[in-house]
């Protein structure tokens, strides 16, 4: 992620939320919108930020009272930068940065959350493009049946994300029939875009070639 140092102005534009299944969109606008709030609340996502620690022999963080203006106002611009994001998550995600004081901090913590569980959807996709890839009609099988499996496969990657477009759908039946559907789909090949037919038409189609047969 990369701020650019600007003029600040304030927006109206509500924030986009997170719910933990949206994380890379929502990364791309949340570091915009904090900008739009202030280009130096932006900073403050890249930087860490603590709380000024006393200078003398006492342990401990400096009291407010005694901050340096600078110093209260990086503690202004991560207070802004963290507000925006409390209020640009749902509950669940909430919870892990809700005791967080540094902007940054909450950042990390909602990065290594999300791209976790962006890891592991990667790995239920792959097993989902496997399972297609290999997905044939069975003897004892009706069109239905497999039309039915399809779209539910289908319907499960696009939950993850990556939809499986009527292209791909038509020519994956078009090449997982059984023999006796050879010269239908020859025909259907010869006769048509199959770029363009829609995978309803083309299981119709097969479905009552099957049934004059």
């Amino acid at each position: 992620m990369k701020f650019v140092m600007d003029t600040p102005y304030t927006t109206s534009i509500c924030p986009p939320i997170l719910d933990g299944t949206n994380y890379g969109p929502w990364k791309l606008k949340m570091s915009m919108y904090i900008q739009t709030i202030d280009s130096r609340a932006g900073q403050r996502v890249l930087d860490v930020w603590t709380p000024p620690m006393r200078d003398d022999d006492i342990p401990g963080p400096k009291p407010r009272a005694q901050w340096t203006a600078d110093e209260n106002t990086a503690a202004i611009y991560n207070a802004k930068a963290l507000n925006a994001m409390f209020t640009s998550v749902d509950m669940n995600m909430f919870n892990l940065i809700g005791t967080c004081t540094c902007a940054r901090d909450a950042w990390e913590k909602l990065k290594t959350h999300c791209e976790g569980l962006t890891s592991v959807k990667k790995t239920r996709m792959r097993l989902i493009t496997s399972k297609f890839e290999k997905m044939r009609i069975e003897e004892s099988e009706t069109i239905m049946e497999y039309n039915g499996r399809l779209k539910s496969l289908a319907n499960e990657a696009s939950v993850l994300g990556d939809l499986i477009s009527n292209e791909r759908l038509v020519s994956k039946v078009l090449r997982s029939f059984l023999k006796r559907f050879h010269t239908k789909v020859c025909a259907i090949d010869e006769s048509k875009d199959t770029s363009i037919v829609g995978l309803d038409e083309l299981i119709s189609s097969l479905r009552t070639y099957d049934m004059d047969m």
